[in-house]
Protein backbone atom coordinates (compact mmCIF):
# COMPACT_ATOMS: atom_id res chain seq x y z
CA UNK A 1 0.00 0.00 0.00
CA UNK A 2 1.56 2.86 -1.17
CA UNK A 3 -0.26 5.50 1.74
CA UNK A 4 1.34 4.54 4.82
CA UNK A 5 1.93 7.54 6.93
CA UNK A 6 3.68 7.63 10.28
CA UNK A 7 1.54 9.00 13.32
CA UNK A 8 3.49 12.36 13.11
CA UNK A 9 3.43 12.74 9.41
CA UNK A 10 -0.56 12.30 9.72
CA UNK A 11 -0.61 14.53 12.43
CA UNK A 12 1.12 17.03 10.33
CA UNK A 13 -0.68 16.22 7.32
CA UNK A 14 -4.06 16.20 8.48
CA UNK A 15 -6.03 18.38 6.29
CA UNK A 16 -3.90 17.46 2.93
CA UNK A 17 -4.72 13.65 3.81
CA UNK A 18 -8.68 14.44 4.85
CA UNK A 19 -8.70 16.65 0.98
CA UNK A 20 -7.13 13.35 -0.88
CA UNK A 21 -9.35 10.71 0.77
CA UNK A 22 -12.55 12.82 -0.02
CA UNK A 23 -11.65 14.08 -3.72
CA UNK A 24 -9.73 10.90 -4.69
CA UNK A 25 -11.19 8.33 -2.62
CA UNK A 26 -7.69 7.06 -2.02
CA UNK A 27 -7.19 6.00 1.72
CA UNK A 28 -4.43 5.83 4.17
CA UNK A 29 -2.52 3.70 6.80
CA UNK A 30 -1.12 5.28 9.86
CA UNK A 31 1.35 3.75 11.88
CA UNK A 32 3.09 4.18 14.85
CA UNK A 33 6.01 2.40 16.33
CA UNK A 34 5.70 1.03 12.74
CA UNK A 35 2.79 -1.03 12.99
CA UNK A 36 -0.57 -0.02 11.23
CA UNK A 37 -2.84 1.27 13.63
CA UNK A 38 -5.62 2.88 12.12
CA UNK A 39 -7.26 3.43 8.53
CA UNK A 40 -8.53 6.46 6.78
CA UNK A 41 -10.96 5.90 4.05
CA UNK A 42 -13.66 7.60 2.58
CA UNK A 43 -17.26 7.44 3.92
CA UNK A 44 -18.99 6.89 1.37
CA UNK A 45 -17.84 4.54 -1.59
CA UNK A 46 -17.56 6.45 -5.27
CA UNK A 47 -20.05 4.45 -7.41
CA UNK A 48 -18.79 2.95 -10.80
CA UNK A 49 -20.65 4.27 -14.19
CA UNK A 50 -22.11 1.50 -14.35
CA UNK A 51 -23.99 1.37 -11.19
CA UNK A 52 -25.00 4.77 -11.53
CA UNK A 53 -25.89 3.82 -15.10
CA UNK A 54 -28.41 0.71 -13.98
CA UNK A 55 -29.75 3.58 -10.88
CA UNK A 56 -31.06 5.93 -13.59
CA UNK A 57 -32.80 2.95 -15.53
CA UNK A 58 -34.10 1.65 -12.55
CA UNK A 59 -35.79 5.82 -11.49
CA UNK A 60 -36.37 6.06 -15.38
CA UNK A 61 -38.54 2.76 -15.38
CA UNK A 62 -40.45 4.00 -12.03
CA UNK A 63 -41.25 7.13 -13.25
CA UNK A 64 -41.75 6.54 -16.79
CA UNK A 65 -44.88 4.67 -16.76
CA UNK A 66 -47.07 6.70 -15.54
CA UNK A 67 -47.69 9.88 -17.72
CA UNK A 68 -48.83 12.70 -15.27
CA UNK A 69 -51.68 14.61 -16.89
CA UNK A 70 -50.98 17.81 -14.66
CA UNK A 71 -47.17 18.61 -13.66
CA UNK A 72 -48.48 20.65 -10.64
CA UNK A 73 -51.58 21.72 -8.99
CA UNK A 74 -51.16 25.02 -10.98
CA UNK A 75 -51.91 23.31 -14.31
CA UNK A 76 -54.80 21.72 -12.92
CA UNK A 77 -58.78 23.91 -14.32
CA UNK A 78 -59.54 24.26 -10.68
CA UNK A 79 -56.57 26.37 -10.08
CA UNK A 80 -56.98 28.11 -13.72
CA UNK A 81 -60.94 28.32 -12.87
CA UNK A 82 -60.08 29.92 -9.13
CA UNK A 83 -57.11 32.30 -10.82
CA UNK A 84 -59.29 33.47 -13.53
CA UNK A 85 -61.97 34.43 -11.00
CA UNK A 86 -59.83 36.56 -8.43
CA UNK A 87 -58.74 38.20 -11.26
CA UNK A 88 -61.99 39.63 -12.17
CA UNK A 89 -62.51 40.48 -8.98
CA UNK A 90 -59.96 41.97 -7.90
CA UNK A 91 -60.03 44.04 -11.40
CA UNK A 92 -63.27 45.21 -10.10
CA UNK A 93 -61.89 46.17 -6.82
CA UNK A 94 -63.25 43.42 -4.87
CA UNK A 95 -60.71 42.47 -2.60
CA UNK A 96 -61.58 39.38 0.11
Amino acid sequence: MKNVLSATEARNRFFEMLDIVKDKGEEFVVEKDGKPIVKVSPAIKKRDPEEIDKILREVREIFGKKKRKYWSVIDTPAWKKKERRYLERLSKGIID
